[in-house]
C-alpha cells in the first residue's frame, strides 16, 4: 500500500510540474530546445505594417503583456529581444505561455506584430 502511495504521490508531482511549464531555467536566448541555433528564426522582420500589428497583439498578446508591459507575462519593453528569439518564442512558447501554431497565428500577422513590437522598443 505505502509503494501505491508513493508512485501516485510521485505521478502527481510529475503532472503539476509538466501544466505548470516545468519550472525549469529558462533557455539562453537564440537557442532552440534541441540546443542549437534557432536558424529557422533568423531574418529581419518582414512587415512594415505596425497598425496591423497592434491589432493582431491585441487579441492574442495584450491580456499577458497589456501594452507590451508586464503582467501575467514579462515586459517586453523592458526586456527587448531579437526577431528570431520573439519569433522563437511565439512559435515554441515556455513556461506559461503557450505556442501559436502557424495554423492559429499566421506568418504574416506574425511579421506584423514583431513589426508593432519595433515600433515600440520591443525590438533590439
Amino acid at each position: 500500500m505505502r509503494i501505491q502511495w508513493m508512485t501516485w504521490c510521485l505521478g502527481v508531482g510529475v503532472l503539476v510540474a509538466v501544466g505548470c511549464g516545468g519550472g525549469g531555467a529558462a533557455e539562453p536566448e537564440g537557442e532552440s530546445s534541441a540546443g542549437g541555433e534557432a536558424a529557422a528564426y533568423e531574418g529581419p522582420i518582414a512587415s512594415t505594417d505596425v497598425a496591423h500589428g497592434k491589432v493582431v497583439f491585441a487579441n492574442f498578446c495584450d491580456d499577458c503583456h497589456p501594452d507590451g508591459g508586464a503582467d501575467v507575462g514579462p515586459s517586453l519593453i523592458e526586456d527587448p529581444h531579437t526577431p528570431a528569439r520573439l519569433r522563437q518564442q511565439i512559435r515554441e512558447g515556455s513556461g506559461k505561455m503557450r505556442p501559436f501554431s502557424e495554423k492559429r497565428l499566421s506568418n504574416e500577422d506574425m511579421e506584423s506584430l514583431l513589426a508593432w513590437l519595433a515600433s515600440v522598443n520591443a525590438v533590439k
